[in-house]
């Protein structure tokens, strides 16, 4: 297998396990989601990155001392605007449902996420063949989107207030439309969690410095990124722990902690994976990956959608348009695997 293979089975492994991490929220039985969602965020954000930077990475926190904050405060910064998106994505599963909310924001995070490093970063190779096939399949990925998204819009038309789905009924007079604005400006900022990743490259030069593998580097850059995310959302659900009165209902609960626990270590683990597979991919290998990674996030959350009865009582146009947003999808993630050969 090569290496530009390797890669694209660990874009994929990664993009598996994050579209499954959402699954458990479904599961909490006393917990609102304020109090799962912020163990969630220590776990992800803050205790898992900092325990695989140490042991994956040489000198480690210390290498972060001789750098300047020019640095490491783009990283950070760019963190900090994809944990926005990330306390809005937390806001779209429970409204839109798992399999619309993660299609619409995955989707335009990957857009988004593929195109800006390939117009900043690789400009002499814009024009390429390889750019090209990339862009065709983020192009197709757009009609992926679309298609599912028109098929949400159906399900919303044909299930009751008291559906299976899992999510909020979200009622007329614009409120659908305004849960969809929620997730399409998460999707932009969801990108941002990519941007992140590519523009540390002084971090990642530091730890090489310091005698971290090649495949690893990366690692080094996600306690600063995540970092930044975590300050959105930390401050969002304490805001909420302290509204609702919240705050004592974490000394309770096992199986929620538990289940919060296993969401965050399925988020990081599955980003730490793409982290890595980037690496594999080429010059391309920071906008492929990203890309790969993300629709293969999409997909396994459209069927665990839906092994999880989101589209239970949904008509069968809906289901049509789902199923042909699902094959429009695969599609894309083919052609873009294409483009890291």
């Amino acid at each position: 297998m090569s290496g530009s293979e390797e890669g694209v089975v660990l874009a994929l492994m990664g993009g598996v396990c994050v579209g499954n991490c959402m699954l458990p929220l479904k599961r909490i039985r006393a917990w609102p989601w304020e109090c799962t969602w912020l163990v969630f965020c220590v776990v992800s954000l803050i205790l898992v990155p900092c325990l695989i930077a140490y042991f994956a990475i040489p000198d480690w926190p210390h290498l972060y001392i001789a750098l300047p904050p020019a640095a490491w405060l783009p990283s950070f910064l760019l963190g900090a605007g994809w944990g926005i998106a990330q306390v809005l994505f937390g806001i779209s599963v429970v409204r839109l449902g798992m399999s619309l909310a993660f299609t619409l924001i995955v989707g335009l995070g990957t857009i988004f996420g593929a195109l800006i490093p390939l117009v900043t970063l690789h400009r002499s190779e814009l024009f390429s063949r390889n750019s090209g096939v990339l862009m065709a399949g983020c192009g197709i990925m757009c009609l992926g989107i679309v298609l599912s998204g028109v098929a949400g819009k159906m399900r919303e038309r044909t299930t009751t207030a008291n559906d299976a789905s899992g999510a909020i009924p979200i009622g007329p007079d614009g409120a659908y439309l305004a849960a969809l604005a929620i997730a399409v400006l998460s999707g932009v900022l969801w990108s941002m969690l990519n941007l992140s990743l590519t523009f540390g490259g002084p971090i990642a030069q530091a730890a090489t410095h310091s005698g971290a593998d090649a495949s690893t580097v990366s690692l080094a850059v996600w306690p600063v990124a995540l970092g930044g995310g975590f300050v959105p959302n930390f401050a969002y659900t304490a805001w909420l722990l302290s509204k609702n009165g919240s705050w004592k209902l974490l000394r309770h609960g096992v199986h929620d902690a538990f289940l919060s626990t296993l969401m965050g270590m399925l988020w990081i683990g599955a980003v730490a994976i793409y982290g890595v597979s980037t690496r594999y991919l080429g010059r391309l290998g920071d906008s492929a990956g990203w890309a790969i990674y993300q629709i293969a996030m999409v997909l396994t959350a459209s069927i665990g959608g839906v092994m999880a009865g989101e589209w239970r009582g949904a008509s069968r146009r809906s289901l049509a348009a789902l199923s042909l947003g699902v094959l429009v999808l695969i599609l894309a993630t083919v052609t873009t695997a294409f483009s890291t050969r």
